[in-house]
């Protein structure tokens, strides 16, 4: 066998061990007494580094290195969003991300975006693993979209990223968690991979 063929290979073993797929489904608005609101975080307008949350059971952190929290009451950019529920928000100019004490199953909230790219990704973690990703709806014209998952794998950290160029201004509220899952409407799964590598022989 050729050296490059059995690096490909080594490659291929090193990845599988950092790399799992879920199945993950959507799943409509659900009840959880593990909320986020972002009323009472202890936290500068414009926040620099890890900010504790749902209680103490999780940290809010910006997933970009130059990144910062904005918690407010209503944010423009493009246009103006204000609240869903309450009276704050939580945005950032990067992207946003959630870890957890505690292994979760269900993750939820509603998202707007004021810029003028509407949607996002959302990615699940286990760890360093990245066990599922999915685009996440995020309108453009103020209001407020409803977006919600279960795994059949537990998770520990969500990470979610606008679709604008810096990754950011991808506003939040409303969020919550379950350790179990939400039964998902119609039975409809999303299957996510990891990485799939392919090696050709050169014949």
């Amino acid at each position: 066998m050729h050296s490059t063929h059995i690096a490909i290979i080594a490659s291929v073993v090193a990845v599988s061990g950092t790399v799992a797929n879920a199945d993950i489904v959507r799943v409509d608005e659900f009840r959880s007494d593990q909320t986020e609101s972002f009323e009472q975080l202890r936290m500068d307008v414009f926040h620099h580094g890890d900010v504790e949350s749902f209680g103490g059971m999780g940290t809010l952190f910006s997933v970009g290195e130059s990144g910062y929290l904005h918690t407010t009451g209503s944010w423009s950019f493009h246009q103006r969003v204000a609240a869903f529920d309450g009276e704050r928000l939580l945005g950032s100019n990067a992207g946003i991300g959630y870890r957890f004490n505690e292994a979760q199953r269900s993750f939820g909230g509603f998202f707007s975006s004021i810029t003028s790219d509407a949607d996002g990704e959302i990615r699940f973690y286990s760890g360093e693993d990245l066990i599922g990703t999915d685009t996440l709806d995020a309108p453009i014209d103020t209001s407020w979209a409803w977006n919600g998952w279960s795994s059949d794998q537990e998770f520990d950290r969500v990470e979610i990223e606008s679709s604008y160029i810096s990754k950011g201004y991808l506003l939040h509220d409303a969020i919550r968690v379950l350790s179990s899952a939400v039964p998902a409407p119609g039975g409809a799964v999303l299957a996510f991979g990891g990485l799939l590598v392919i090696a050709r022989r050169k014949r």
